[in-house]
């Protein structure tokens, strides 16, 4: 489709390793640790509002570390795309394969729709009377409609997620820089640690084969082309799969970001 939408996703690692030992499937393996849970629904009208067993809930802006999660009682598994009001536009289940679920969106989608994932919910350790939820890779609290008080601040996605025209795009005439906006970042060698990452900001989920010299995307004529002769040979063809771009601790993201290629950070720098 004519748009890039961008996501969070979050895969249990044990899980993985479990099916390649057994020989399941990953969705299976999903299904049947989810099997005992309650499925969840996000209000139509307000994606800030959902019921789990039957009681409405409003999820707040309100965010807590992954040690305080309790059980895993619940879960949505949707991928959800809201207007600027709130308002659901379209949602699809998000099981193993979320590359194909963004595909399948429709294309009329307007540019200033926000795109939210919305996975588990669990008990909350330190407050009974609340619930967390996993949304766009933070853990929110979430309390009962009726008690909900003016001072609580509602759960803002605006903030959390830019807007579908507002995203990290590979430059299409050189792979080794990002586009934001008006802004340029190059890629550097710099490798850092997961210690050294901040905030989550994007993810890109591309995987592109290009010319090592001029730094552009093949085609897929070239891609299929074989050098039968060895002319080409001096023509280096490189493959980096992208992924997750973060915050780096201490530095300005208008400065310099992390992203991930190839399963290391590498540091990219505004120009």
């Amino acid at each position: 489709m004519g748009k890039r939408i961008k996501f969070i996703s979050s895969l249990l690692i044990v899980t993985i390793i479990s099916c390649f030992l057994t020989g399941c499937s990953l969705q299976d393996k999903i299904d049947e640790y989810a099997s005992d849970k309650e499925q969840c629904y996000l209000n139509s009208e307000d994606v800030t509002q959902f019921i789990y067993k039957k009681k409405n809930y409003t999820i707040l802006e309100d965010t807590v570390s992954d040690r305080e999660l309790g059980d895993w009682v619940g879960y949505f598994r949707q991928l959800v795309v809201v207007d600027e009001t709130g308002k659901i536009l379209y949602q699809e289940e998000t099981k193993t394969n979320i590359i194909d679920s963004l595909k399948d969106m429709p294309d009329n989608i307007a540019s200033e729709s926000y795109v939210i994932p919305f996975l588990n919910i669990y008990t909350n350790t330190k407050d009974d009377n609340s619930l967390i939820v996993e949304v766009n890779g933070e853990y929110h609290k979430a309390i009962f409609n009726k008690n909900v008080k003016d001072m609580d601040k509602i759960f803002d996605f605006k903030t959390l997620n830019q807007s579908i025209s507002d995203k990290f795009e590979v430059n299409p005439e050189n792979t080794t820089q990002l586009i934001y906006g008006k802004r340029i970042y190059q890629i550097t060698t710099e490798i850092i640690s997961k210690n050294e990452l901040g905030n989550y900001i994007d993810v890109l989920a591309e995987n592109i084969v290009f010319d090592a010299i001029t730094k552009i995307p093949l085609s897929d004529k070239e891609l299929g082309e074989i050098d039968w002769s060895g002319n080409e040979s001096n023509h280096q063809r490189e493959q980096w799969i992208y992924k997750d771009i973060y915050e780096i601790k201490n530095i300005d993201k208008n400065e310099a970001i992390a992203v991930m290629i190839n399963n290391q950070y590498y540091v990219a720098r505004h120009q």
